[in-house]
């Protein structure tokens, strides 16, 4: 019983040393928090307050001090994200280069585009200057690459020969680069850019080869702890063999740090599409949504859950079927760590459409309207290697359920791809 007493009463000091401690630095009171954590010899082992060691130091301008204190972090929770990111500044900053080399190995855990880095970086704190880029290359299966229902089912709905699924094997190249960078002072301010290519050749069915061209920039301020970001984007779609559409639109974004695990996004879209080819102008539209997301970060790992309401209405006065409609999407998933330099990555996506238009338009006697459920689940795979390289393999599945016969379908996606990240 006494050495369960004694046990208490220890532990009750070093959680009065680690409050005390975070008390002055709420305060910005940064040199007695500093003063505090120094004395509180018996809480050394505690890695909180030791992280808000090296912030004080780091707050007071004094580098190696900081830089001790954030190794001290790291020795005690090696899977302290916030830590290991600071720390990687410092040495960048420090010219120690090899340590900053060494530690960016684990922060390539996150797998994340470079947009995504960028947004973390800002809400981490780091420097408004920085340049990312990501190039994925892969070749893959897909069960059913024109999205088709079976052709028994068009058979029976149209009554005829009317094809059916198709699928091929193809070679896809994803790049994208985004730039950051302060108009004033660190933390205020802030321009940035990004620019995106896909390309996707299909062996055996090149009339569904697609190539998306895309690039967006926009004006952003970072706060205390949150960022909000306006960009104005356009991109070109060539698909079907012809320079399909473009799109312009304005996507304003809002991050928002709740906690040092929890980031929160809120999101708003403004898009306007134009098909290029006269034999699609009905189909031109504009759309608006709205959105929010919850990324928890813990360790080298994260997780999130994302919604999305988006309402699509026709510009045309004699639009195609299905233009106008309404879609909302649930998504979530988790990016694990399961070794070292080995991550695994589950997603689901769920979405459900309703449509303006009858779910029979053949027959004017059916009323009612047509309505899809999508579902979508991709694993993915992946091994770090030789720094800013990984390889990886996923595998797709769809199945969307619909009351319209030709909107049944399902497909599968393989692949097998190399990223490098910088």
């Amino acid at each position: 019983m006494k050495i369960l007493l004694s046990l208490i009463a220890l532990s009750v000091v070093a959680s009065a040393s680690y409050t005390t401690t975070k008390k002055y630095f709420d305060a910005k009171e940064y040199k007695q928090a500093v003063k505090e954590a120094k004395a509180s010899t018996d809480d050394y082992s505690d890695a909180r307050l030791h992280l808000l060691w090296a912030k004080s130091e780091d707050k007071l301008g004094n580098t190696k001090d900081a830089m001790s204190a954030y190794e001290r972090v790291c020795i005690l929770d090696e899977n302290n994200v916030e830590a290991k990111l600071a720390l990687y500044n410092i040495y960048k900053d420090t010219q120690r280069d090899a340590l900053a080399k060494e530690l960016s190995k684990d922060l390539l855990h996150y797998d994340l585009t470079p947009a995504q880095r960028s947004s973390l970086e800002l809400l981490k704190g780091e420097s408004l200057s920085s340049l990312k880029a990501k190039a994925t290359l892969s070749i893959g299966h897909d069960s059913n690459i024109n999205v088709s229902a079976k052709a028994s089912v068009l058979d029976d709905y149209y009554g005829g020969i009317n094809g059916g699924e198709e699928s091929s094997m193809f070679a896809r190249f994803n790049g994208s680069v985004s730039y950051i960078n302060d108009l004033e002072q660190k933390g205020q301010w802030y321009v940035r850019g990004d620019l995106k290519v896909y390309y996707q050749d299909n062996f055996d069915a090149h009339f569904y080869d697609m190539l998306i061209v895309g690039a967006e920039a926009g004006l952003g301020y970072a706060g205390g702890n949150y960022t909000i970001y306006i960009p104005f984007g356009y991109s070109r779609i060539n698909y079907l063999d012809v320079d399909l559409l473009s799109q312009v639109k304005i996507q304003p974004k809002i991050n928002i740090t709740l906690s040092k695990n929890f980031i929160l996004n809120l999101n708003a879209k403004y898009a306007r599409r134009d098909y290029q080819e006269q034999r699609y102008a009905r189909m031109d539209d504009d759309s608006v949504a709205g959105g929010a997301g919850l990324y928890y970060l813990f360790g080298k790992n994260f997780a999130y859950a994302k919604f999305l309401y988006e309402d699509f209405s026709s510009r045309a006065s004699n639009p195609f079927l299905f233009i106008d409609k309404n879609l909302f999407t649930a998504s979530m998933g988790v990016n694990y760590n399961v070794k070292e330099f080995f991550t695994a990555r589950l997603d689901y996506r769920y979405r459900l459409a309703d449509y303006d238009d009858s779910s029979n338009p053949k027959d004017s006697s059916v009323t009612s309207k047509r309505s899809d459920d999508y579902n979508q689940v991709e694993l993915k795979l992946s091994h770090y290697f030789k720094d800013n390289f990984s390889v990886y393999i996923s595998d797709r599945y769809a199945k969307n359920s619909s009351n319209y016969a030709p909107g049944e379908y399902d497909k599968n996606i393989a692949m097998f791809g190399i990223n490098a990240n910088y």
